[in-house]
């Protein structure tokens, strides 16, 4: 059983990102300078994925106005400078949502048979 984790920035609307930002100054600390975000697509797996299958869950997990914001690597952990502080927020690990359970539909309508659970966790710069 293998464990893939793809990313996909940013995890919030400009405006979402604004809101957080004003709530995140008034009730921590008004020195908060910015908030960044992503998702995490923490995906489990039966056996590794073919290029084919990767570049499929790919086409299905990424951002149609936005691609290049996708890949294999977090767009947030470049970013930190010793200044920043990453949090992820997701589900419990032994709870599996009803977002998981219709992507995993999803993907084996798609011919991608190996995907047992895919969770979205928000994670935050």
């Amino acid at each position: 059983m293998a464990l893939l984790h793809l990313y996909r920035a940013p995890g919030l609307s400009p405006a979402r990102t604004n809101a957080l930002l004003l709530a995140a100054r008034q009730r921590i600390s008004p020195d908060i300078e910015d908030i960044e975000t992503e998702f995490c697509f923490n995906i489990e797996a039966a056996g590794g994925q073919s290029g084919a299958e990767l570049e499929a869950l790919a086409w299905l997990l990424r951002e149609t106005f936005q691609p290049e914001g996708f890949g294999l690597e977090s767009g947030l952990e470049s970013g930190l400078d010793g200044d920043g502080q990453v949090l992820e927020v997701g589900p419990r690990m032994n709870f599996t949502t009803a977002w998981s359970t219709n992507a995993v539909s999803i993907c084996h309508a798609c011919g991608l048979t190996k995907i047992r659970r895919i969770e979205r966790s928000r994670r935050y710069l």
